[in-house]
């Protein structure tokens, strides 16, 4: 087993980004032998290197058996070396050269043995054996369906539940649902059976989903990231677009990083999950949960849906996951959206006091700076958040940001009977505010400026 040692290196010339990519197809698995890193003279052609990355590219070629070089446009790179996986090694050597809120840093060169590379960019999407799309048995409009107001209340809430889940309705006006069985059989018989207590007539199902199952290939792909089994999967060349989630951060009781890899994905993202959104994650494990490795293993995971075919991604987190995805926007290109519920990274309790300046002046620089003007945001902040430095500060930046430097932003502004740091992840909020997110990532354009709903 390689043990983990990183070596770091910096460069800070001038030099443009090389659009080439070396990425694995096999994961680390053996199967054709790969070709040699570029010799130095031919990298700094290819990869447009100055004196100081061509000085960390000598240096990643004498790293170990694993290991990648990473670089971006400002000239800036970095590696990783003698890692376990030809992906955590990836993810190192972006975070390392975007260390400093540099610009998104790409994967230009990795070294693993026997793995094939490529230079597509990432896995080829013929190498996914994706299925095609099943026509959702669940209409998204309760009125289609000719239920009562209180059953289309019901199947509301139903489409906010996780699969695998199940809808049924009896002909006198009563319904039932069930969400988060084993199985769909059991969520169906579980929907009739609440139906039936209350009905005069026999219930009959009228909407169903199972889990997401992953396509031979897929998980190999998208490493880092994972598939969400509790949202619909459609593929690329059927789903609306990709999401990233990344979770938040916490501690256990002697003070150690908590294992969040098994957090559920905020119940108001299945609003865009229901209107075709895949759902990925950017899980951290314990070892590995920092802001560093979380926006490098999204931007590594953004690269790996958009060779997989996804023209739209969107990267939302909560908490430590929201900050994240709010400094994302300033890495990556081409963001067609940002979430953020309770964006938090600077801990809790002494956050209003002795760090609450610099946690709002470095609030305010993520919102101030983006990749691209089009990028749609989407902050939620709340009342009793004890890691928000100043809740009502925060809200006045995001709105004078969105006029300056300007940017199309929905703001959830400390609603009404929601409070507290997870309530962005909970049931009441999506009931409330989940027709309004579908519908500000749906519009074909959003202006710059202030977007708000009306609840």
């Amino acid at each position: 087993m390689v043990q983990a040692l990183t070596i770091v290196a910096f460069g800070r010339t001038p030099a443009a980004l090389s659009a080439a990519l070396l990425a694995l197809v096999a994961a680390g698995q053996p199967v054709a032998a790969q070709a040699p890193d570029p010799a130095v003279s031919e990298a700094v052609k290819q990869f447009n290197l100055g004196a100081s990355c061509r000085r960390t590219y000598e240096k990643y070629l004498k790293g170990g058996a694993i290991r990648a070089f990473a670089t971006n446009r400002r000239g800036q790179c970095g590696y990783a070396a003698n890692y376990r996986t030809p992906e955590a090694a990836q993810v190192a050597a972006i975070g390392f050269c975007q260390r400093g809120n540099a610009e998104g840093c790409t994967i230009v060169a990795t070294f693993a043995g026997t793995a094939i590379a490529n230079r597509s960019g990432a896995e080829s999407a013929d190498l996914v054996a994706w299925q095609s799309d099943i026509a959702a048995d669940e209409p998204t409009d309760s009125g289609a369906l000719g239920l009562s107001a209180t059953c289309r209340d019901l199947y509301d809430t139903y489409l906010l539940g996780a699969p695998n889940r199940a809808f049924a309705r009896s002909s006198d006006g009563h319904c039932g649902y069930a969400t988060g069985h084993r199985s769909v059989e059991d969520a169906r018989q579980a929907a009739i059976a609440q139906c039936g207590r209350l009905a005069r007539s026999a219930c009959d199902l009228v909407a169903s989903a199972e889990r997401a199952v992953a396509p031979h290939g897929l998980l190999t792909a998208i490493q880092p990231l994972t598939l969400d089994p509790l949202f619909r999967l459609h593929g690329p060349a059927q789903a609306t677009g990709a999401i990233i989630w990344s979770h938040g951060r916490a501690a256990t009781s002697d003070g150690r990083r908590a294992d969040r890899r098994g957090a559920p994905t905020a119940t108001i993202m299945r609003a865009l999950g229901n209107a075709g959104w895949d759902v990925y994650r950017a899980d951290r494990a314990p070892a590995n949960d920092t802001n560093t490795w979380g926006a490098a293993a999204v931007t590594l995971g953004v690269e790996r849906l958009r060779a997989l075919g996804y023209s739209k991604i969107i990267v939302a987190g909560q908490s430590a996951g929201g900050w994240i995805a709010l400094t994302a926007m300033d890495r990556i290109d081409g963001l067609y959206g940002v979430v953020a519920f309770a964006p938090a990274t600077h801990g809790n309790r002494t956050v209003r006091t002795t760090q609450r300046a610099s946690a709002l002046r470095e609030f305010d620089n993520l919102l101030a700076h983006r990749q691209s003007g089009q990028t749609r945001v989407v902050v939620a902040l709340f009342e009793n958040d004890e890691y928000d430095p100043d809740p009502a500060e925060r809200a006045h930046i995001a709105l004078k940001r969105a006029e300056t430097p300007g940017m199309p932003l929905l703001l959830i502004d400390r609603p009404n009977g929601i409070s507290g740091h997870t309530a962005g992840t909970e049931l009441p909020l999506a009931r409330r505010y989940a027709a309004c997110l579908r519908d500000f990532m749906a519009r074909s354009s959003v202006p710059a400026g202030v977007s708000t709903c009306s609840h």
